[in-house]
């Protein structure tokens, strides 16, 4: 069964949050889940979990024989800060924000799968029922594939 060039993207996005680890290089320790269901609300997540979620494509003009794409992806973290907490929640989403971009500009080809990593612009967040709140990071990857083969890269 192959494996269309998308996936390898996506699965190292996950890899590379599964490797941020506070420490001397990063503030905190991020766990990523691509979630199994397209409506993931009303399940619990942990403190400083990152959702990956695959957005919206679009293809971009690109050479013979060849179709390039700008895929985004949003890349949801979770910060809850105890109540016992003496810094302000601020300090946890720029450190999370942080920590993803900057781990995220260590390999912008994605492994050799992608052209291009371009993190766009991020928001922090908070649900209505105020229980959870986070920051929302989105990325654009731009990647090329032969024409009509999504599974090979162009």
């Amino acid at each position: 069964m192959s494996t269309p060039i998308i996936e390898y993207i996506a699965e190292n996005i996950k890899d590379s949050i599964d490797l941020i680890v506070a420490g001397e290089v990063y503030n905190q320790t991020l766990s990523a889940v691509r979630p199994k269901r397209t409506d993931f609300r009303n399940a619990s997540w942990d403190d400083l979990t990152v959702l990956i979620n695959q957005m919206s494509s679009r293809e971009l003009e690109s050479a013979s024989m060849t179709k390039e794409w700008a895929q985004q992806f949003l890349l949801v973290a979770i910060v809850v800060d105890s109540d016992d907490s003496t810094d302000p929640i601020d300090t946890r989403l720029n450190q999370v924000r942080g920590d993803i971009e900057k781990k995220l500009a260590e390999d912008l080809t994605r492994g050799g799968y992608a052209i291009d990593t371009e993190i766009n612009e991020s928001t922090p967040w908070i649900d209505d029922e105020g229980r959870l709140s986070g920051v929302a990071v989105l990325i654009t990857v731009h990647y090329r594939t032969k024409d009509n083969d999504p599974y090979t890269k162009g």
